[in-house]
């Protein structure tokens, strides 16, 4: 919840502005805490559209985090008081929607609530994960390492994230450019370049009767087009985040055949990571599952992962469940097969990690090689058809008026 507050501070001034808490009693106690004397708190009406679109903006980013749990572990391991290292790390926070969140945690803990209970408030910026990880610190006393955990934890799978992307923009900048590019030419170049063929008695072939019409209607309905084209990239990005969209757009991205590789790997590094994160930290092996399975990033995965967990709860074997699964790759469930043989499937569980991070690496690399000759060959057809089409007729022309 967010409210509008006006407050005076401690010099006798005036100042205004918002603050986000969980009631309006934990809103004032924040102001109180910040050494401001209320003069008004209204609660602000959020519409749920620009509330999502602001969360969206406002957003932790992963950096943010791994400093944030980095400095909390330092200053816990150096004895300093939780309330006082959360304190200290609010003031320096940058980002302020970060200091308000972490302000909403330091007043809950006032109140009477532990680390966990307090972000467990607060999920739309402390995850399920997150939470959990400390939740098992806090009852093992080893608050200080979890968070060091947690930090290890969002660094690899900030780094998952930013191969994948790495992967996509090149080709995606390309692929946008071309798209722009072939609008631009078709909608304001070809049908001044066209009319040469239009008034000439040439015969023309089949594809440059296409280009002309196709030019026609671009060059009268540009506007149209382009308010299409955004409309129906919204319609299909809205699609996406709900939840049938979801299913199918992840079901989609698995089947691309020059990406399917890489994201399988990522999937994999993302689930052994974060499941062998949680079995350190103590949680029970399906606990530990059904959280990795909102991790995951893929709703494929995620009903791998909760199907699997519920087969374990009836009593069978871990890699047994998961080798019922051909998407899950033989070489991991012979991993996992051997850490619950030795006892020690955190560990082998970060030896697979380890293992499909350097695979991603590698595949990143070749697909960035292998990609390039793909779009040029891409270009170069877009080019020949449009000489055929274009060039080949006015040479014609050229030719018999000669």
């Amino acid at each position: 919840m967010k409210f509008k507050y006006k407050a005076q501070n401690k010099g006798g001034q005036l100042q205004q502005g918002i603050v986000e808490a969980s009631s309006t009693r934990s809103a004032k106690e924040l102001l109180i805490q910040n050494g401001l004397s209320i003069v008004s708190l209204d609660e602000i009406k959020e519409v749920p559209l620009i509330s999502s679109l602001l969360r969206i903006w406002e957003g932790v980013r992963p950096k943010e985090f791994v400093i944030f749990a980095r400095q909390l572990s330092t200053l816990i391991d150096s004895k300093v008081p939780l309330l006082s290292a959360l304190h200290s790390i609010a003031n320096q926070t940058e980002n302020k929607y970060f200091a308000l969140k972490i302000n909403s945690v330091i007043v809950d803990i006032d109140g009477g609530s532990s680390l966990s209970e307090a972000m467990a408030k607060n999920p739309e910026t402390f995850t399920q994960f997150y939470v959990n990880m400390v939740k098992a610190g806090e009852a093992s006393g080893t608050l200080q390492k979890a968070l060091n955990d947690l930090a290890d934890n969002t660094e690899k799978n900030y780094e998952l994230t930013a191969k994948l992307r790495g992967a996509m923009y090149y080709p995606g900048f390309i692929l946008g450019a071309m798209i722009v590019v072939g609008f631009v030419v078709m909608a304001f170049v070809m049908p001044k370049l066209l009319v040469i063929l239009k008034e000439s008695n040439v015969e023309l072939p089949l594809q440059t009767k296409l280009l002309i019409a196709i030019s026609d209607f671009m060059a009268n309905y540009w506007w149209a087009v382009g308010i299409a084209m955004i409309f129906g990239i919204s319609g299909v990005m809205y699609y996406i985040k709900t939840d049938e969209g979801k299913k199918e757009f992840d079901q989609l991205i698995l089947k691309i055949p020059i990406i399917k590789k890489i994201l399988h790997n990522v999937y994999i590094a993302r689930f052994s990571e974060n499941l062998s994160t949680l079995i350190q930290s103590g949680l029970p092996i399906t606990t530990a599952l059904l959280i990795t399975s909102d991790v995951v990033g893929n709703h494929v995965y995620k009903e791998i992962i909760r199907e699997s967990a519920e087969e374990i709860k009836k009593g069978g074997g871990i890699a047994d469940v998961l080798n019922k699964y051909e998407i899950i790759p033989p070489v991991v469930v012979q991993m996992v097969r051997v850490g619950e043989h030795t006892g020690r499937i955190e560990f082998t569980l970060s030896r697979v990690t380890k293992f499909y991070l350097a695979e991603t690496d590698r595949m990143v690399k070749n697909f960035s090689t292998l990609i390039e000759p793909i779009l040029m060959v891409i270009l170069a057809v877009g080019v020949g058809l449009l000489v055929s089409a274009v060039l080949l007729p006015i040479y014609q022309v050229a030719t018999s008026i000669t």
